[in-house]
């Protein structure tokens, strides 16, 4: 934001050098860029945060500079006489988008004599980088700069019907702009029209035909408030940017729209002649309440460790523009200034306190005192989890959570519509992800063209569901794996991961169909009878999409079901002095029975002595009938008092054997 010293003094009386002004808005959070001098004048380039888009004018920052300074603070003269028949006898004004236009104001001006502007305001514009053009062009310029309310003229006579309607553009309208682009619009974009076409673009650029020139005699003055990201989309889609579209996409102060109009009637009265008809039409569906927030001195000396005198703080709060209200102990109430959007609750006030009063006035200490917390649960989780996995061999990727729509459409449901983000920047992956897999992917393909491997990874981050139109998505975290080898390797690793967290628990892979995962490989994760989880194979087709050269096996859990299992007291016990005795079992069953039920039969058995229960393999070929598969299995026996002896164990395997017999017929294989 350029400003001009010259004219930042009409507002405030400041007479100290420019040196200390900037010292003044730098201290207060305006820090200064740049400085030029400019004539007898001075320009300063002032860094102004998106927050405060109250301060993109020389109103709001000759405030902050009498706040600082505890100089007087006015505001220009902005009377004017009225003349002739009433606004409503020449306009009207129709809002048919107040969802995207919360205020629209139109005054008329008469027997408007279009020229030059005085030097003093060529000056002060060109000061800050803007050349005059016209009397009437320069005065919505200026209140633009002083105010930070963007205005638009039109020529009375060049609209049709002589009237303003506010309106959504019909898919594929034309305007040509006063730049000469003729631009094609969007059914999302909003357009001031008058009787039959649009004649501006709404609050980013006017219209080439109804533009005020020499002849011009009767203008029509706009001062509107825009939804900020209605102009942001507009301006991005159509690559066109303006000092008007910079200021509505910060969004400007809805209760300073009827001002800055009347700034600029007053304006053209003097400088243009122009004779103001009685009245304004004021369209203002969207208007709004003004907040009360409280502040507590003894919060305020607390958190800064000083003891601040309450009428003090109460001046500052006055010259800021907060109406201060002191109860006579603790409490001051504040009415929230329209233009100070960004102030909401007691913790800004304190800021606005700290600010003026200046950090460098508050006190340090020699010795840092830091507090610490025990992280909560999902931290806690979060933490364990990375470490069982890290521990396992795999690496963690970090994503962006947007991608292209080929990756998404091969992990999604027909039918299925992600969230996206308009912002023509991102063409090519604007899609917000429902799932960390096609990241994961997209990580495994990047290491595989640099000779990275074999790849493991894993990405802990949110994913994002649709809800229902316009309200946000729905989110979530979400534990993604991915490995380039088999699914028994897997398992493993999740199960290692839930193991850290809760030794007890049991995992267990019920056969599913799964979109993404290649046909009898996919598998449900669950935790009795709850799923946290689905893994599988990914699809050769998948596979081909990303240019892979290994088959992949992928998983997805869901973190909240982790961080229940987080937090269990586990007990541990001493490793046994006795040795252990492994035996592994070879059966030929149906082929349609799985590991889950032999596994269900085994440990119904309660054997005593049994550590470990796993699968070793299948086999079907030469030796196994059709129709069966011969399955191999590992047992674990050891006795934390003794050393078992050859005969226990026989009968241990004895009973597994006579248990699988008798519920799926099982034969031992020889």
């Amino acid at each position: 934001m350029k400003i001009s010293l010259e004219w930042l003094k009409e507002y405030v009386d400041y007479n100290d050098s420019v040196e200390r002004l900037e010292e003044i808005l730098t201290h207060v959070g305006f820090p200064v860029e740049g400085r030029e001098q400019v004539g007898d004048d001075w320009m300063l380039d002032v860094e102004v945060t998106s927050n405060r888009p109250d301060c993109l004018g020389h109103i709001g920052l000759a405030r902050e500079v009498a706040a600082a300074t505890g100089a007087e603070f006015r505001m220009p003269n902005v009377d004017f006489p009225e003349e002739g028949k009433p606004v409503t006898d020449w306009t009207s004004v129709e809002d048919e988008a107040s969802d995207l236009c919360a205020r629209y104001t139109a005054r008329v001006i008469d027997q408007v004599k279009v020229g030059p502007s005085p030097d003093w305001m060529v000056r002060r514009l060109e000061t800050i980088g803007l050349r005059g053009i016209s009397n009437v062009v320069d005065i919505t310029n200026y209140v633009l700069m002083e105010i930070g309310q963007p205005l638009h003229s039109f020529d009375y006579h060049k609209l049709q019907g002589g009237r303003i309607v506010v309106r959504r553009a019909r898919q594929g309208e034309i305007i040509e702009t006063i730049d000469q682009s003729k631009m094609e619009l969007k059914d999302d974009m909003l357009v001031i029209a008058d009787a039959a076409v649009p004649v501006a673009l709404a609050g980013v650029m006017g219209g080439l035909a109804s533009e005020v020139n020499d002849d011009t005699s009767v203008v029509l003055l706009e001062s509107a408030h825009f939804n900020s990201l209605s102009i942001r989309r507009t301006s991005r889609a159509l690559t066109l940017a303006s000092e008007s579209s910079f200021r509505f996409e910060r969004n400007v102060d809805f209760e300073m729209v009827e001002w800055a109009s009347r700034r600029a009637s007053a304006l053209l009265a003097e400088m243009a002649g122009g004779k103001v008809a009685p009245g304004v039409i004021d369209v203002a569906p969207g208007r709004q309440e003004r907040e009360n927030v409280s502040l507590r001195l003894s919060r305020l000396n607390m958190l800064v460790g000083i003891t601040f005198e309450s009428q003090y703080v109460v001046d500052i709060l006055k010259r800021l523009g907060f109406q201060p209200d002191f109860d006579g102990t603790d409490i001051i109430t504040c009415c929230i200034p329209s233009w100070r959007g960004d102030v909401s609750r007691e913790a800004d006030l304190i800021e606005e306190i700290i600010r003026i009063h200046g950090f460098d006035h508050v006190p340090t200490e020699s010795k840092i005192h830091i507090i610490v917390k025990t992280p909560d649960g999902r931290r806690r989780t979060q933490s364990k989890v990375s470490q069982a996995l890290i521990g396992c061999g795999f690496f963690e990727a970090i994503n962006v959570s947007f991608i292209e729509d080929k990756f998404w459409k091969l992990f999604a449901q027909e039918g299925f519509e992600p969230v996206r983000v308009k912002d023509l920047s991102r063409r090519s992956n604007n899609a917000l992800r429902q799932s960390v897999l096609p990241s994961l992917l997209s990580t495994g393909k990047r290491n595989q063209d640099v000779g990275n491997g074999p790849c493991e990874c894993y990405e802990l981050a949110a994913v994002y569901h649709p809800t229902r139109p316009g309200e946000l998505p729905d989110e979530s975290i979400q534990l993604g794996l991915m490995t380039d080898r088999d699914f028994r390797r897997m398992r493993g690793v999740i199960e290692a991961v839930m193991a850290i967290l809760d030794r007890d628990v049991q995992l267990t892979c019920k056969p599913a169909e799964i979109l993404w995962a290649a046909p009898g490989t996919g598998a449900q994760l669950l935790i009795g009878e709850k799923c946290v989880g689905r893994a599988g194979n990914v699809k050769p087709e998948i596979i081909k999409e990303y240019d892979l050269n290994n088959d992949i096996c992928m998983a997805e859990v869901t973190f909240d079901e982790l961080v229940q299992l987080e937090g269990k007291t586990t007990q541990l016990k001493p490793l046994s002095r006795f040795p252990a005795s492994i035996r592994d079992l070879s059966v030929v069953i149906d082929e349609q029975i799985t590991w889950a039920r032999l596994e269900e039969v085994i440990l119904q058995l309660n054997l005593e002595n049994m550590r470990t229960l796993s699968f070793v393999g299948i086999f079907r070929g030469k030796g196994v009938p059709a129709g069966k598969k011969s399955l191999t299995l590992s047992m674990e026996f050891r006795c934390e008092h003794d050393t078992l002896r050859r005969e226990q164990v026989d009968e241990y395997m004895e009973n597994v054997l006579s248990a699988l017999k008798e519920k799926f017929q099982a034969e031992l294989r020889t």
